[in-house]
């Protein structure tokens, strides 16, 4: 069995292991998969033969009976990419400011939660975008951009009965040891966690689907 083959495997049961387990095994076989595929003398991507047609996966969720669907579609990276916002009032209305969103919708997670009104990538800094979302009626979904110097995800939900659209952002490095997602994951704080599961789910179905590793 491959490595990629293994580790989609273990992604597939991570519901019923336990976590740190199953994170020291992902940041190990993950390290392997980006030292294979990312050129370190250029900074870059090294770019897959052939960009595929849209490609759509399924892995189970940290819900019961509920799977993450997972997307690679090309156009998703032909335009810029803006972190989704949207406020039902204005954000100078009291009603924002009570909920502290009025100085923006977009939060930068490393950066303490400072709260911009916009997070936008141009087009021409995109290898590629993966989608993974719920396979269920509800607002959350996250969006793991690979640009030409670091991994950015951006975790989109609804609040207020739909009134709020925010989008938090994590701008990420290429990791060298592999282990540098589990340390900012943990010094973010809590409610950050599920978002480390997510992170690697996308990073194994892009270097399965979009640039294919040469085991």
């Amino acid at each position: 069995m491959s490595p990629a083959a293994h580790l989609e495997g273990i992604v597939c049961r991570m519901e019923k292991m336990k976590i740190n387990a199953i994170v020291t095994i992902l940041v190990v076989l993950l390290f392997t998969a980006f030292s294979c595929t990312r050129s370190r003398s250029s900074g870059t991507l090294e770019p897959a033969n052939e960009q595929p047609s849209p490609t759509v996966s399924r892995i189970p969720s940290d819900v019961d009976g509920i799977d993450y669907v997972i997307t690679y579609d090309q156009e998703f990276a032909n335009q810029d990419y803006a972190a989704e916002v949207f406020s039902g009032v204005p954000l100078t209305d009291t009603y924002a400011v009570d909920r502290g969103v009025n100085e923006g919708l977009v939060f930068l997670v490393f950066e303490h939660m400072r709260q911009v009104e916009e997070y936008v990538i141009p087009n021409e800094d995109i290898s590629a975008v993966v989608r993974i979302r719920y396979d269920m009626d509800v607002y959350d979904r996250t969006d793991v951009i690979f640009t030409k110097d670091n991994v950015v995800m951006v975790h989109t939900t609804t609040s207020n009965a739909g009134i709020f659209t925010s989008s938090d952002v994590y701008i990420l490095p290429y990791p060298e040891t592999g282990f540098e997602y589990m340390s900012l994951m943990s010094a973010a704080g809590e409610g950050h966690e599920r978002q480390l599961d997510i992170l690697y789910a996308a990073l194994l179905f892009y270097y399965r689907t979009v640039a294919p590793l040469n085991w």
